[in-house]
C-alpha cells in the first residue's frame, strides 16, 4: 500500500517531506533509534533522522520521551519542521511543549504553524492559556483571534488567512510576480483566486495557467469566473460535501458580500472526515464522543461519557420487565410463549439497528433529507414486509414443530412479521425526525433504537397471542 499511498500524497502536492521509504514506519524501532541517538548526541546522525521521519511519526516517537529529551529534539529541527511536529500533538502536548521550549524558540515554532491549527490549539486551551501563547506570538495575534471568532464546526473555523489572490486588473506577468511575494505567506498554492478592487471574490485559475499565459494577458480574461466557494458560517459537514462533489482541492471561503477571508484545503478537511466519523461511531454506541486519544482519556472522563445514555437506557429498558409482568398471566397460561420472548426481542432489535444503522449513513453523506420522509418509511416498511413474510415462516415452521402447537406457531409467526414491520419503520424514521429538530441523526443510534422495538415487540407479541389464543 505504500506506493499508492505515496502517489495520492503528491497528487495532492503537500507530501511534508513524507516519502515511500518512511511511510509505514515502525514506530517501536524509531523510537529505540532515536533514544539511541539521544544518548550518543550524534547531533549530525540525530539531524539526518529527523530530517527522514515524517513528523506525525516522530510526535508519536516523541510521546514517551522525557521533557529534556523532547526539548533537545525540537531545539535539534528548525522552526519549520518544528511547526510540523508539533501540529501533528494533541492539544495538551502541544501546550506543554510549547511551555517546556525556551521562548525565542517556541515564538518561531509557533509563529510557522498553520494558523487554523493553532487557532483549534487556542480554541481548546481556555482563555488563560490561550492568551498566554497568543504572548509569545504577538504580530500573528490578530489574525489568529479572527480565526477564533468562528465556530470550530464552521468553514471560518476551519479555514486557512493565507490565500493567494491577485487583482482581476493585473496583467499575467505581473500577477506571476504578485504569486512570487504571497506564496511564502500561504499554507498551499493550488489555486490562484481573482479579487475584484473591492476585495470580492471573482475568478479563479490554476498556477500552471497563469504561468502558461501570455505577460500581457490580463488575469480577469484568463479567470473562471463561476466559483464554487462556500460562506464562512456554513457547517464543516457542508464544507467536505463540497470536496468530495466537485474533486476539490481547496476551497475558498467567502462573507456575505462575498469577500475572500481565506481557504479551506484538502488537509483540513480529511481531518473534518475524521471527526466526524469518530462522533458518529460514539452516538452509533450510545455514548457522547470524546474530545481526546482513547488512550490519553482519563477512567472518569471515559465514564462521564458513557453513564448518561447508560441511565436513559436502563431506564426505558425497565419498560420491557413492566410489559412482561403485565402479561404474566398469558405466560402462566402458555408457557410455551415464553421460550420465544428472547426470539422476539432480538429480531426486533437488529431489524430496527439495520434500518437505523442505514438511514444514519444516508443522512451524514447527503443522500436523504426529511423531505424524503414519506419517501423513506414508504420504501422501508415495504423492504421489512418481504423480510417479515420470509422470517415469519421460517418462524411458524420452527415453533410449530418445538411446541406442537399450531396456535403458537402462528402467534410467534404473525408475531415475527409484525414486529419486524413496526422495527423496521422506527429504525428508519427516528433518525430523520430527530434531525427535524436540529440534533445529530446519530443520537438516534442503534441501542436506542433497540430499546424501543424491545417494548414494542413484546407488546406486539402479547397483543397477537391474546387475539389468536385468546389469554
Amino acid at each position: 500500500m505504500t506506493a499508492p499511498l505515496t502517489m495520492m500524497l503528491a497528487a495532492h502536492g503537500d507530501m511534508r517531506g513524507v516519502s515511500a521509504v518512511t511511510i509505514g514506519i515502525d514506530i517501536e524501532r524509531g523510537r529505540e533509534r532515536l533514544h539511541h541517538l539521544l544518548q550518543r548526541a550524534d547531533d549530525k546522525a540525530l539531524a539526518e533522522f529527523l530530517e527522514e521521519t515524517p513528523p506525525a511519526d516522530l510526535a508519536e516517537m516523541m510521546a514517551a520521551l522525557s521533557e529534556t529529551r523532547r526539548r533537545q529534539i525540537f531545539q535539534a529541527l528548525d522552526t519549520e519542521a518544528g511547526a510540523r511536529v508539533l501540529e501533528t500533538m494533541t492539544y495538551e502536548a502541544q501546550y506543554e511543549t510549547i511551555r517546556t521550549l525556551p521562548r525565542p524558540l517556541a515564538a518561531g515554532i509557533l509563529g510557522r504553524m498553520s494558523p487554523d491549527d493553532l487557532a483549534d490549539l487556542l480554541g481548546a486551551l481556555g482563555h488563560p492559556r490561550a492568551e498566554e501563547v497568543l504572548a509569545l506570538i504577538p504580530k500573528e495575534a490578530a489574525g489568529i483571534r479572527q480565526l477564533m471568532q468562528y465556530p470550530e464546526d464552521s468553514a471560518g473555523g476551519i479555514m486557512t488567512l493565507g490565500v493567494v489572490a491577485v487583482p482581476s486588473h493585473l496583467t499575467a506577468e505581473r500577477a506571476v510576480a504578485h504569486v512570487r511575494k504571497a506564496a511564502s505567506q500561504a499554507e498551499t498554492v493550488y489555486y490562484i483566486y481573482v479579487k475584484d478592487d473591492g476585495g470580492r471574490l471573482v475568478g479563479v485559475l490554476s498556477l500552471r495557467d497563469l504561468v502558461l499565459a501570455p505577460p500581457d494577458a490580463r488575469v480577469a480574461d484568463l479567470a473562471i469566473t463561476n466559483v464554487i466557494s462556500v460562506h464562512v458560517d456554513a457547517h464543516q459537514i457542508e464544507v467536505a460535501r463540497l470536496f468530495e462533489r466537485y474533486d476539490l482541492l481547496a476551497l475558498p471561503v467567502v462573507d456575505d458580500g462575498g469577500h475572500l477571508l481565506g481557504i479551506v484545503t484538502v488537509d483540513d478537511v480529511i481531518d473534518v472526515i475524521q471527526e466526524e466519523t469518530t462522533r458518529d461511531f460514539a452516538r452509533l454506541g450510545g455514548q457522547q464522543p470524546l474530545e481526546e486519544p482513547y488512550l490519553g482519556a482519563r477512567v472518569l472522563s471515559l465514564v462521564r461519557k458513557r453513564i448518561g445514555w447508560l441511565l436513559l437506557l436502563f431506564v426505558a429498558q425497565s419498560l420491557t420487565g413492566n410489559i412482561l409482568a403485565a402479561y404474566e398471566s398469558s405466560l402462566q397460561a402458555v408457557i410455551a410463549l415464553s421460550f420465544f420472548v428472547p426470539l422476539l426481542i432480538g429480531t426486533a432489535g437488529n431489524a430496527g439497528s439495520q434500518a437505523a444503522t442505514l438511514l444514519v449513513r444516508a443522512m451524514g453523506i447527503g443522500e436523504v433529507s426529511w423531505q424524503d420522509f414519506g419517501r423513506v418509511v414508504g420504501r422501508e416498511m415495504l423492504v421489512a414486509a418481504t423480510l417479515g413474510s420470509v422470517l415469519a415462516a421460517v418462524a411458524f415452521v420452527w415453533a410449530t414443530l418445538f411446541t406442537r402447537d399450531a396456535g403458537v406457531g402462528l402467534t410467534v409467526g404473525l408475531a415475527v412479521l409484525a414486529v419486524i414491520l413496526v422495527a423496521s419503520t422506527i429504525g428508519a424514521a427516528l433518525p430523520m425526525v430527530v434531525t427535524r429538530f436540529g440534533l445529530d441523526p446519530a443520537v438516534a443510534s442503534a441501542p436506542l433504537v433497540t430499546t424501543i422495538t424491545d417494548a414494542s415487540g413484546l407488546l406486539i407479541y402479547f397483543s397477537v397471542a391474546s387475539w389468536v389464543l385468546g389469554v
